[in-house]
Order: C-alpha cells, then structure tokens, then sequence
C-alpha cells in the first residue's frame, strides 16, 4: 500500500513537472514569436540598425573578454601599425586602438542611454501634469519651455562644461538640462488632446481618480512617441559628447571616440603620415555607424506606431 502511495506520489510530481515544462516552454515560444513579429515590421535599414546596436551593446559589455590589453595601458610602441599584437595598431603613447574603441563604447552608451531616459522620460511625464492640471502651472512650463528651446544649445553646452569640468557626470546633468524641453513640449499636446476625449471624460464623471487617469490612460496613449524621441536624443547626446570631447571639454581620463579623435587630430604630423588610417577612421567609422543604427531604428519605429505616416520602404 506504501509502495502504491509513493507511485501515486511520483507520478504526481512528474505530470506538475511536465506541466510546468510545458506551460514555461509556451511562455518561451510566445515570447520568440512575438518577437520574430515585432522584428519584421522593420524595414531593412532598420534590422541593420537594431542588429548593429546590439553589436555594439556586446562589444561595450564585454569589452573585457574581447581585448588584451587596459585602453589606459602602453602595451607596444609608439604610432605601432595593425599587426597580430594590436589588430587596430597603437596611438602616439603606444595604447592599444582595439581596446580604446571597445571602452569607448561603454561611454558613448552610458550618456547616450542616460540622457535620453532621464531628459525623455522625465521631460515627458512634467509635460503631461502640467497638460492635465493647466493653469497657471502649464502656462509657467510653457514660458520655460520656450526660454530653453530658444537658447543656443551647444555654445551653453560648451560654456558650462567649461566651468563645471571635465566630467561624465557634469556631461550627462548639462545635456539632460538641454533635452528635456521638446519632449516635454510634445507631451503636453499630447495630453491636452487626450484629456478631452470622451472616454477620459466619461471615467473622470465615474469618479476615476487623476492619478488613475493619468496611469492608466494618458501616460501609455503618450509613452511610443516619447520612445520614439528618446532615441533621438540619445542621438543627439552623443553627438554633444563627441563635440565636447573634441574640443577638450570632455573627461581626460575617460578613453571615448570623442577623445580618440580629439587626440588624433591633435597630432600634428596625423594627415601626412599613415597614422590617420588606424588612428582616427575607427573611432570615427564607430561613431557614424552608431548614429545611423540610431537613425534607422528612430525612423523605422515612428512608421509603425504612426500608421498615417507614409514611409517608402528603403527609403
């Protein structure tokens, strides 16, 4: 009778484990289809951009394993050109190219992600209180909103860089002070013409609660096209950093593209020798691929959460 009880038993155990199984091997596929979908609605230009960003997102990760050498570290000559040592060659110290670009990468990634996400996401939920309260406190927004889009963005960027110093942190707080107007701005459109329409009227009438309206209802009607324009700022964000960089403005101690080429083309001798070929084409190439994988996958996801917005496909 024991013995029968502990059949029964395994059994049991058994059928729970195979359903379990099943049930997360259904999740597993689900999910895999749904991405196989999700990726198909991508034009060309823009599975080139996702697959280069994801490229370069695993170079930045696991820019340890993939190089020999620290990017701060005279591992060879001075100028050394591509050989079996250092595939990318060597800079004027005798650093290796190879593993600057690699933690470059982690640099340009980290502001570029952290501007568009704090300037994108925070820009855009006090662009959506302020167009549902209104008042005297979206008209305030406004007027700030509008002193900040008017002022020349990169002569401030450089002129408070300058008196802050040469840090990421400085980099990231004075880009986000410059990036979250327009979302903010496109938010509060968005929100005005939402608060109005007949559903939002029709729970605010049933007692629904601001908080659950704006939750519930506002914030994910708002959320694609702030997704959408935070890829454009992370755009923009590295693009600033990279200018930055290369005026000087950037932190010294940091190996990014920005100082790749601010060091290269600090070089005196650099357009009349060999140099310039594994000295400034690869942080330069990394950063124009990495700007046009961002500009694909942009315009790709504007087209599909716009259905009105008419795209030739390869164009």
């Amino acid at each position: 009778m024991i013995k029968n009880f502990v059949t029964a038993g395994n059994a049991r155990i058994i059928s729970l484990a195979q359903a379990l199984n099943i049930d997360r091997n259904n999740r597993i596929n689900r999910v895999v289809i749904s991405t196989a979908e999700a990726f198909s609605r991508f034009s060309t230009e823009g599975k080139i951009g996702i697959l280069g960003i994801i490229c370069i997102i695993l170079i930045a990760v696991f820019a340890p394993v993939i190089t020999i050498y620290p990017p701060q570290k005279i591992t060879g000559d001075s100028l050394e050109p591509p050989g079996p040592r250092h595939i990318l060659g060597t800079d004027e110290l005798g650093m290796d190219i190879w593993s600057q670009i690699c933690y470059g990468a982690r640099i340009s990634l980290t502001i570029g992600l952290a501007v568009a996400f704090v300037a994108g996401f925070a820009g855009g939920a006090i662009g959506i209180l302020a167009g549902y309260i209104g008042g005297h406190v979206d008209q305030a927004l406004m007027r700030v909103i509008d002193v900040t889009m008017a002022l020349p963005s990169f002569p401030l960027l450089i002129v408070i860089s300058a008196f802050l110093g040469p840090n990421i942190l400085n980099v990231i707080i004075v880009l986000v002070l410059f990036s979250w107007a327009k979302p903010a701005r496109i938010a509060r459109s968005q929100t005005l013409s939402l608060k109005k329409s007949n559903y939002i009227i029709a729970a605010r009438n049933y007692g629904a609660k601001p908080f659950y309206l704006l939750w519930r209802h506002i914030f994910p009607e708002v959320m694609p096209v702030l997704f959408v324009l935070t890829i454009g700022i992370a755009s923009h964000a590295i693009i600033a950093e990279t200018g930055l960089a290369f005026l000087g403005l950037g932190d010294p101690t940091s190996k990014s593209w920005g100082m790749m080429l601010n060091h290269a083309t600090g070089f005196r001798s650099i357009y009349f020798t060999p140099y310039w070929q594994w000295w400034l084409l690869p942080p330069l190439f990394m950063l124009i691929f990495l700007l046009l994988c961002l500009a694909f996958i942009s315009r790709d996801m504007e087209r599909i959460l716009d259905p009105k917005l008419k795209i030739k496909k390869g164009f």
